[in-house]
């Protein structure tokens, strides 16, 4: 058995066992040794933690838009009809930026979507489509 199948699991059996995460470890870890895997449990703990930091990047949303929003605003936002659509409901944590560099409109990122309603980019379309040959 791959280290990755061993973080994939652990992390599937997580949530479930929530309240009693240290005897479940102690479980996970005699279960690798009485395996024979025990030369295992450095790749398999690098192994979750990448696995964790993809989950929690692919769960965060970013706003960035040209002048600050407060949390009401950016959670309507994201409740109008492209990102709701776009934006499944596991996304749990919600940064907010700001940069004058898009001029106005908002830039939604997540880790594997991006939705880019700014003035800038409409403007930079706008002109491509003006100075086609």
């Amino acid at each position: 058995m791959r280290a990755s199948h061993y973080a994939h699991a652990l992390l599937e059996m997580l949530p479930e066992h929530a309240s009693h995460e240290e005897k479940l470890m102690e479980n996970f870890v005699k279960t690798v040794q009485a395996n024979g895997h025990a030369h295992l449990l450095p790749k398999i703990l690098r192994s979750f933690g990448r696995i964790v930091e993809k989950e929690e990047k692919a769960s965060t949303i970013e706003v960035t838009s040209a002048t600050a929003l407060s949390e009401s605003e950016t959670a309507s936002l994201l409740k109008a009809e492209p990102y709701r659509l776009a934006l499944s409901s596991n996304h749990r944590r919600v940064i907010r930026k700001t940069d004058k560099g898009i001029v106005g409109g908002t830039l939604v990122r997540t880790g594997t979507m991006r939705i880019d309603a700014s003035y800038k980019r409409m403007l930079l379309d706008l002109y491509k489509n003006m100075t086609k040959s």
